[in-house]
């Protein structure tokens, strides 16, 4: 016998279906669609709604890798990862992060080693788990983190292929060198979020400008320092030939200072592995 079924039976029958599908948690989806450009905010760590010590002026790794944070959480559902990721979200993330990063205004901002460290705690409190940490630099770091120290000096492949992986947020830190008489200084430095780029340009997210501006000025070039560079320290001395210097309306700098590629870290996670009972 052949079964005959109303317009409206067939209707029911169909919306019944989708809401399981919108039910199911296998099957929900939170992604946003777009490049990491578009998905990756444009904080200013200065923000006065903020309030953040010493009106944000050493807040630059906390900020950078909040924007790194919310950009997964964007493209990749990862709901649980930050507060939110709206402007107050963000706020409330920074904080958080400097926490864990130890950002010292009194001791000039946050070192990576100490990003390393904090990022990892972070994560893990939050139901994720680190796929990928990696940092490139001349800086030390804690014995526990000597595995994460994959080299030296950044190098062109490694950074162009990190930042044209879509699970990769990519974070550059720049030192302000000034030259002496006995050679170039260290006098600070400044934390990036990348975003894109080609070639030996790269496009950042500058925390350090207000994000009608970050929106304009995002051209980084990068170029290999080929002749010597020499740095008095307390050991003895550093060249820093063969690091890379930066340039461009993406990272304002005064004359007198040069702009040292110092570090870089990368990193990608995913959802953490349920705990065997």
């Amino acid at each position: 016998m052949t079964r005959k079924f109303s317009v409206n039976t067939i209707v029911a029958a169909s919306l019944a279906g989708a809401l399981v599908l919108l039910m199911a948690p296998s099957l929900r989806t939170f992604a946003q669609a777009g490049s990491k450009g578009d998905l990756t905010p444009t904080f200013w760590q200065r923000d006065p709604d903020a309030n953040f010590e010493d009106e944000g002026r050493m807040h630059c790794a906390p900020t950078s890798v909040s924007d790194g944070l919310i950009y997964l959480s964007r493209a990749f559902g990862m709901k649980n990862l930050v507060p939110g990721t709206g402007r107050k979200d963000q706020i409330k993330l920074i904080q958080e992060l400097a926490e864990e990063f130890g950002t010292d205004p009194s001791i000039g901002g946050t070192n990576p080693d100490k990003i390393l460290t904090g990022l990892q705690s972070y994560v893990d409190g939050k139901g994720y788990e680190i796929n990928r940490l990696e940092l490139k630099s001349w800086r030390g770091v804690s014995a526990d983190n000597k595995p994460l120290k994959i080299g030296t000096k950044p190098d062109m492949a490694w950074m162009r292929a990190a930042v044209s992986a879509k699970d990769t947020v990519t974070i550059f830190n720049f030192g302000w060198y000034y030259e002496t008489d006995d050679g170039y200084q260290r006098k600070g430095g400044h934390w990036v979020a990348v975003v894109g780029g080609s070639g030996k340009e790269f496009i950042v997210h500058n925390p350090i400008l207000q994000p009608d501006v970050q929106e304009e000025k995002q051209s980084v070039v990068l170029k290999m320092l080929d002749e010597d560079f020499i740095v008095p320290k307390d050991s003895g001395e550093a060249n820093m030939k063969g690091f890379y210097e930066g340039n461009g309306p993406g990272l304002p700098h005064g004359k007198s200072v040069t702009a040292i590629l110092d570090a870089v870290i990368v990193f990608s996670l995913k959802p953490a592995a349920a705990k065997k009972p």
